[in-house]
């Protein structure tokens, strides 16, 4: 069978372990927990996506969607690039005590928000190189870049979280 779709995919799991029984399991469970190890541990050329029009107008601007790490970030200002460098939240905290507002030229992550300093005194364009997870198998989306071309990372990392919930195989066996 051709690992080409996600109803394939599911087939060819519960083909694998040989059950029929395990249908919400398989895709609510098994094949979300392995897209959530992809997007943990992979950091591949695939998965960077570039916007070239962020907006940074406030001291906090919200994560983009499906965010997973920065690759790069600069402003663009007057066709010339300004690098934004990363500082942690606590070394951001100290120098914000005597902030000013001019052009960002660092930023941090809290939450699901950058946080840049000084805070803008204007609203500047930038340009964000970041990780992005893959899109999620379902339904409605039936591949992506892994399953298309890496089909059978999706089936060992199912097969693996199966063999956790079925109990019937140590752990540290599985990673041999």
């Amino acid at each position: 069978m051709a690992l080409n779709s996600y109803s394939a995919l599911k087939t060819s799991i519960a083909n694998w372990l040989n059950r029929s029984d395990l249908t919400s399991e398989i895709s609510e469970d098994f094949i979300v927990l392995t897209e959530k190890d992809f997007n943990s541990k992979l950091r591949i050329r695939k998965m960077v996506t570039t916007d070239s029009s962020f907006t940074v107008d406030a001291e906090t601007v919200a994560l983009p969607s499906g965010f997973l790490q920065v690759r790069d970030f600069y402003i663009v200002n007057g066709g010339v690039k300004y690098a934004l460098k990363y500082i942690t939240p606590a070394q951001m905290d100290q120098i914000k005590g005597g902030s000013s507002s001019g052009q960002p030229n660092t930023f941090t992550i809290i939450g699901d928000n950058f946080r840049f300093a000084p805070a803008p005194s204007s609203s500047y364009t930038a340009t964000l190189n970041y990780y992005k997870e893959f899109d999620p198998l379902s339904d409605s989306n039936t591949t992506n870049y892994i399953l298309s071309n890496h089909p059978a990372i999706y089936l060992y990392g199912s097969l693996y979280h199966a063999a956790n919930f079925l109990g019937g195989v140590e752990p540290a066996r599985l990673q041999q």
